[in-house]
Protein backbone atom coordinates (compact mmCIF):
# COMPACT_ATOMS: atom_id res chain seq x y z
CA UNK A 1 0.00 0.00 0.00
CA UNK A 2 0.79 3.65 -0.53
CA UNK A 3 2.20 5.87 2.20
CA UNK A 4 -0.81 8.39 2.38
CA UNK A 5 0.26 10.93 5.14
CA UNK A 6 0.69 13.90 2.54
CA UNK A 7 -2.50 12.65 0.92
CA UNK A 8 -4.35 12.70 4.36
CA UNK A 9 -3.13 16.19 5.26
CA UNK A 10 -4.47 17.77 2.12
CA UNK A 11 -7.98 16.12 2.87
CA UNK A 12 -7.42 17.23 6.31
CA UNK A 13 -7.70 20.59 4.76
CA UNK A 14 -10.57 19.98 2.23
CA UNK A 15 -8.74 18.39 -0.61
CA UNK A 16 -11.07 16.07 -2.34
CA UNK A 17 -8.43 15.14 -4.96
CA UNK A 18 -6.83 13.84 -1.57
CA UNK A 19 -10.03 12.04 -0.82
CA UNK A 20 -10.60 10.56 -3.82
CA UNK A 21 -7.04 9.03 -3.72
CA UNK A 22 -7.58 7.61 -0.22
CA UNK A 23 -10.51 6.37 -1.06
CA UNK A 24 -9.47 4.33 -4.57
CA UNK A 25 -6.41 2.90 -2.20
CA UNK A 26 -8.79 1.56 0.59
CA UNK A 27 -12.16 0.87 -1.55
CA UNK A 28 -12.03 -2.27 -2.94
CA UNK A 29 -10.08 -3.86 0.20
CA UNK A 30 -12.53 -2.26 2.96
CA UNK A 31 -15.32 -4.09 0.64
CA UNK A 32 -13.37 -7.16 0.55
CA UNK A 33 -12.99 -7.27 4.25
CA UNK A 34 -16.71 -5.88 4.82
CA UNK A 35 -17.86 -9.09 2.89
CA UNK A 36 -16.23 -11.45 4.59
CA UNK A 37 -18.90 -10.45 7.32
CA UNK A 38 -22.00 -10.11 5.29
CA UNK A 39 -21.71 -11.57 2.61
CA UNK A 40 -23.13 -9.47 -0.11
CA UNK A 41 -21.59 -7.26 -1.96
CA UNK A 42 -24.16 -4.30 -2.18
CA UNK A 43 -24.81 -3.82 1.19
CA UNK A 44 -20.87 -4.67 1.81
CA UNK A 45 -19.92 -1.62 -0.10
CA UNK A 46 -23.01 0.28 1.13
CA UNK A 47 -21.51 0.19 5.06
CA UNK A 48 -17.92 1.08 2.93
CA UNK A 49 -19.32 4.44 1.80
CA UNK A 50 -20.75 5.20 4.87
CA UNK A 51 -17.73 4.60 6.26
CA UNK A 52 -16.28 7.16 3.65
CA UNK A 53 -18.84 9.66 4.45
CA UNK A 54 -17.72 9.53 8.02
CA UNK A 55 -13.96 9.84 7.07
CA UNK A 56 -15.00 12.89 4.67
CA UNK A 57 -16.98 14.54 7.85
CA UNK A 58 -14.76 14.08 10.14
CA UNK A 59 -11.92 14.86 7.80
CA UNK A 60 -9.57 17.06 10.97
CA UNK A 61 -9.65 14.49 13.10
CA UNK A 62 -7.10 12.31 11.20
CA UNK A 63 -3.82 12.90 12.04
CA UNK A 64 -1.76 10.13 10.11
CA UNK A 65 -2.19 6.97 8.22
CA UNK A 66 -2.68 4.61 10.92
CA UNK A 67 -5.35 6.37 12.61
CA UNK A 68 -7.16 6.53 9.04
CA UNK A 69 -6.49 2.55 8.68
CA UNK A 70 -7.54 1.62 12.00
CA UNK A 71 -10.56 4.09 11.68
CA UNK A 72 -11.54 2.58 8.28
CA UNK A 73 -11.72 -0.66 9.43
CA UNK A 74 -12.74 -0.71 12.84
CA UNK A 75 -15.71 1.19 11.38
CA UNK A 76 -16.46 -1.39 8.65
CA UNK A 77 -16.39 -4.10 10.71
CA UNK A 78 -18.62 -1.97 13.51
CA UNK A 79 -20.70 -0.97 10.63
CA UNK A 80 -21.35 -5.52 9.20
CA UNK A 81 -21.43 -6.08 12.93
CA UNK A 82 -24.46 -3.32 13.36
CA UNK A 83 -26.50 -5.07 10.38
CA UNK A 84 -25.95 -8.51 11.48
CA UNK A 85 -27.44 -7.42 14.70
CA UNK A 86 -30.14 -5.92 12.72
CA UNK A 87 -30.63 -8.92 10.66
CA UNK A 88 -30.97 -11.36 13.81
CA UNK A 89 -33.32 -9.15 15.72
CA UNK A 90 -35.66 -8.45 12.32
CA UNK A 91 -35.42 -12.63 12.08
CA UNK A 92 -36.33 -13.23 15.64
CA UNK A 93 -39.04 -11.08 14.68
CA UNK A 94 -40.75 -12.69 12.21
CA UNK A 95 -40.28 -15.92 13.63
CA UNK A 96 -42.51 -14.66 16.79
CA UNK A 97 -44.96 -13.01 14.56
CA UNK A 98 -45.29 -16.24 12.68
CA UNK A 99 -45.77 -17.76 15.90
CA UNK A 100 -48.21 -15.91 17.17
CA UNK A 101 -50.27 -15.59 14.01
CA UNK A 102 -50.66 -19.12 14.03
CA UNK A 103 -51.20 -19.28 17.76
CA UNK A 104 -53.98 -16.44 16.97
CA UNK A 105 -55.27 -18.71 14.00
CA UNK A 106 -56.10 -21.80 15.94
CA UNK A 107 -57.54 -19.46 18.46
CA UNK A 108 -59.97 -18.20 15.49
CA UNK A 109 -61.02 -21.64 14.45
CA UNK A 110 -60.96 -22.96 17.83
CA UNK A 111 -64.02 -20.39 18.42
CA UNK A 112 -65.30 -20.72 15.09
CA UNK A 113 -65.76 -24.19 15.74
CA UNK A 114 -68.08 -23.65 18.69
CA UNK A 115 -69.90 -21.16 17.94
CA UNK A 116 -70.84 -22.94 14.17
CA UNK A 117 -71.50 -26.58 17.07
CA UNK A 118 -73.81 -24.29 18.91
CA UNK A 119 -75.75 -22.83 15.93
CA UNK A 120 -76.02 -26.73 14.34
CA UNK A 121 -76.95 -27.71 17.56
CA UNK A 122 -80.25 -24.87 18.09
CA UNK A 123 -80.54 -25.29 14.42
CA UNK A 124 -81.47 -28.75 15.11
CA UNK A 125 -83.72 -28.27 18.15
CA UNK A 126 -85.85 -26.90 16.08
CA UNK A 127 -89.27 -28.49 14.28
CA UNK A 128 -88.40 -30.22 11.02
CA UNK A 129 -90.15 -27.69 8.99
CA UNK A 130 -88.34 -24.59 10.54
CA UNK A 131 -85.55 -26.26 10.41
CA UNK A 132 -85.52 -27.25 6.48
CA UNK A 133 -86.50 -23.26 6.14
CA UNK A 134 -83.65 -21.99 8.14
CA UNK A 135 -81.12 -24.53 6.30
CA UNK A 136 -82.18 -23.54 3.10
CA UNK A 137 -81.94 -19.78 3.77
CA UNK A 138 -78.80 -20.56 4.85
CA UNK A 139 -77.95 -22.05 1.65
CA UNK A 140 -79.14 -18.64 0.00
CA UNK A 141 -82.25 -20.01 -1.25
CA UNK A 142 -85.18 -16.86 -1.63
CA UNK A 143 -88.32 -17.39 0.43
CA UNK A 144 -90.28 -18.10 -2.86
CA UNK A 145 -87.32 -20.68 -3.42
CA UNK A 146 -87.92 -22.37 -0.49
CA UNK A 147 -91.46 -21.99 -0.58
CA UNK A 148 -91.21 -23.86 -4.43
CA UNK A 149 -88.51 -26.60 -2.71
CA UNK A 150 -90.87 -27.74 0.32
CA UNK A 151 -93.89 -26.99 -1.14
CA UNK A 152 -95.75 -24.47 1.02
CA UNK A 153 -97.18 -21.28 1.02
CA UNK A 154 -94.97 -18.22 1.37
CA UNK A 155 -96.92 -16.70 4.57
CA UNK A 156 -95.93 -20.34 6.22
CA UNK A 157 -92.09 -20.02 5.02
CA UNK A 158 -92.38 -16.00 6.54
CA UNK A 159 -94.17 -17.19 9.71
CA UNK A 160 -91.92 -20.25 10.93
CA UNK A 161 -88.62 -18.66 9.78
CA UNK A 162 -89.37 -15.27 11.89
CA UNK A 163 -90.63 -17.73 14.75
CA UNK A 164 -87.27 -19.57 13.83
CA UNK A 165 -85.02 -17.06 13.66
CA UNK A 166 -86.34 -15.28 17.18
CA UNK A 167 -86.20 -18.88 19.04
CA UNK A 168 -82.46 -19.28 17.80
CA UNK A 169 -81.57 -15.61 18.96
CA UNK A 170 -82.85 -17.09 22.44
CA UNK A 171 -81.24 -19.85 22.75
CA UNK A 172 -78.06 -18.55 21.56
CA UNK A 173 -77.63 -15.70 23.38
CA UNK A 174 -75.15 -13.53 23.23
CA UNK A 175 -74.08 -15.52 19.52
CA UNK A 176 -77.28 -14.46 17.92
CA UNK A 177 -75.08 -12.25 15.32
CA UNK A 178 -73.86 -15.54 14.03
CA UNK A 179 -77.30 -15.73 12.34
CA UNK A 180 -76.54 -12.30 10.43
CA UNK A 181 -72.97 -13.46 9.19
CA UNK A 182 -75.01 -16.98 8.33
CA UNK A 183 -77.99 -15.53 6.70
Amino acid sequence: MKQFSGAIGKMRNGSKKAFKEIFEEFYTPLCSFAHKYLDDTDTSADVVQEVFLTVWNNRGDFTGESSLRSFLFTSVRNGCLNIIRHQKVKDRNKSELAEYQQQSDFDEQEIEAFVYAEVHKAIQDLSPQAREIVINSMNGLSNLEVVEELNISINTVKTLKKRAYKTLRERLGGMHWVLIVLV
